[in-house]
């Protein structure tokens, strides 16, 4: 599990970078892993 600037648990496969960008990392149907950047959380869940 990531964690956020403030030591808090975001869940799996979501992290917080130094420049306050969360970042979800997933497999995709076709097995190829993906990393997308958002900047509200909330964003980064759905």
């Amino acid at each position: 599990m990531g964690k956020d600037l403030k030591g808090r648990e975001l869940g799996v496969g979501i992290c917080q970078r130094k420049d306050a960008l969360y970042v979800a990392r997933f497999t995709n149907k076709r097995g190829k892993r993906v990393e997308k950047s958002f900047r509200k959380l909330q964003e980064c869940r759905q």
